[in-house]
């Protein structure tokens, strides 16, 4: 499934960000959520940066910094575009510092006041969904904005935690239909942000081919494939930890 991905921006630098994003990652971890962080800087990369090490101690599964000029992972063509960075990724929900004209994802908006914000969204491009400022007014004046106090990291996260569910659970057939072992579509999604279960019978991308005809798979094929597929490639030395893709050929 595509993962969550929430960016926390800002007009400006030293507005927060880092403090308040870092904040939600150690809340949404406690709750035992696979995270992955991004953080964009426009002067280049620096593995001992602070701003970078907060959200390893915030106990985010992944981290990346990325640039201009190189990323943190040190690939010799780097691209700095968050859609690059997110086919490293492989966790259900992903955390970005930055990126205002990405598009990609929803979009927290950091302020120091709401009359900021009118500056701010001209410059963002994407789904802002909510707003943290100091000062809190009576009335937004923007319908389908969530306004939240810096000091709200409570209800913040509860609302990420949220909206990342629904995505999750969007991508899915929900029929309730049990066959992946849970109840319901939502309690499964549950488990899968979590790391406690993988692909959902219905949906799971296995496909069959035979001489360029696809042949249908039902769910218990399907599971039966993957998991047979699976206990092979553990048993293989220099497989890569986080695989998104798996093909095999077999020539009769």
């Amino acid at each position: 499934m595509r993962p969550y991905v929430l960016r926390f921006v800002s007009l400006e630098s030293r507005k927060g960000k880092t403090s308040i994003a870092a904040s939600v990652v150690s809340k949404l971890k406690l709750k035992g959520y696979l995270i992955a962080c991004v953080k964009h800087t426009g002067h280049g990369v620096d593995v001992s940066e602070k701003d970078t090490g907060r959200y390893i101690s915030a106990g985010a599964d992944i981290v990346v910094a990325s640039s201009s000029d190189i990323g943190a992972v040190y690939y010799s063509r780097w691209v700095d575009s968050l859609e690059n960075i997110l086919s490293y990724i492989d966790t259900p929900i992903v955390i970005v510092e930055g990126f205002k004209r990405s598009g990609v994802g929803d979009v927290i908006a950091i302020t120091d006041a709401i009359d900021e914000f009118e500056a701010l969204a001209k410059k963002v491009v994407g789904n802002i969904t909510a707003i943290v400022c100091n000062k809190l007014p009576t009335e937004t004046g923007m319908p389908g904005l969530t306004v939240f106090s810096r000091d709200d990291i409570d209800g913040l996260t509860s609302f990420i935690e949220s909206k990342a569910l629904k995505f999750l659970e969007s991508q899915l057939p929900q029929n309730n239909c049990g066959l992946c072992g849970y109840e319901t579509c939502a309690a499964f999604v549950k488990m899968y942000a979590m790391g406690k279960t993988r692909q959902c019978p219905i949906s799971s991308g296995i496909r069959l081919l035979i001489d360029n005809r696809e042949i249908p798979l039902n769910p218990f094929v399907k599971n039966v494939l993957r998991s047979t597929i699976d206990g092979f490639i553990i048993a293989l030395k220099g497989i890569p930890q986080h695989r998104k893709r798996i093909s095999i050929e077999i020539e009769l």
